[in-house]
């Protein structure tokens, strides 16, 4: 059996593989070493030497997830240490910026700017003369951005269900052309992360955001897209320590909803 300071070694093994084999520094808020070290322990063995070394997810999937829980939950000190972690990890600058575009859908546009700004802040600390890739053509056309967004709609979630209500007010069809357009035309369009990352990303923040709603429809498209339950209820189990265990528990309960419905498990 694993002792606990087998544990405490696999996490200092994990916070290495963060800052390149270097040393590991004390953390994002060092002042809090100094008034909770046991916290701080219990983050090693169980965050850094248990679940980031659970095998269902690679780390770099497991740096998008905390990428995407710290962009919608605008914690930016902890930020500013896994933009650096993710580069050490793998993920390129315009990746890092990938997760916090896809983000931004759901706490909003300001968040991911904010985001963003820490994550310039790091490159430019790191030398990296950052371009990004510019990939929105203003001269295409709504109706083509709306039929991209439709298919890729349908690649995630399936065909539309038969039989569901339709929109009640021409806002809402407005809204619903609009989101069609730019979530899923524009955004789950761009290069850079798999569609499978884009929907782990978007579980991560459904579940810490408490939105079990959207996280239901989209658990069924993360099955849809391939994603195991083993690798779904992971996402759950990663985001527990960056927010909060009461919205890892509600969120695997949804999802053993839907298994046990799909007859999976």
């Amino acid at each position: 059996m694993t002792t606990l300071n087998e544990r405490f070694e696999k996490g200092l093994e994990t916070r290495s593989k963060f800052v390149g084999g270097g040393p590991i520094g004390s953390g994002s808020v060092p002042a809090s070493q100094d008034v909770a070290p046991d916290l701080h322990r219990i983050a090693m063995e169980a965050l850094f030497g248990t679940i980031w070394q659970r095998p269902a997810l690679p780390l770099r999937r497991r740096e998008m997830i905390t990428l995407s829980v710290l962009t919608v939950l605008q914690r930016e000190n902890q930020l500013t240490r896994h933009v650096a972690n993710a580069l050490n990890l793998g993920l390129t600058p315009q990746q890092v910026i990938e997760v916090m575009i896809h983000a931004s859908w759901y706490s909003g546009v300001p968040t991911a700017f904010n985001a963003m700004g820490v994550a310039k802040g790091v490159f430019d600390g790191l030398g990296i003369d950052f371009e990004p890739e510019l990939v929105f053509d203003p001269s295409e056309t709504p109706d083509d951005l709306y039929q991209r967004g439709a298919a890729r709609r349908e690649e995630l979630m399936g065909p539309p269900a038969e039989g569901r209500p339709g929109p009640m007010t021409q806002a809402e069809r407005d809204f619903n052309r609009l989101s069609t357009e730019y979530y899923w035309g524009s955004v789950w369009n761009r290069p850079g992360l798999e569609l499978a990352e884009r929907s782990i990303c978007t579980l991560a923040c459904l579940t810490v955001l408490g939105r079990e709603g959207p996280l239901r429809s989209h658990i069924n498209g993360a099955l849809h897209v391939g994603l195991t339950t083993e690798e779904i209820v992971e996402v759950f189990i990663h985001a527990t320590f960056y927010g909060g265990i009461p919205f890892t528990r509600a969120a695997i309960d949804v999802a053993n909803e839907i298994f046990r419905a799909k007859g999976l498990g």
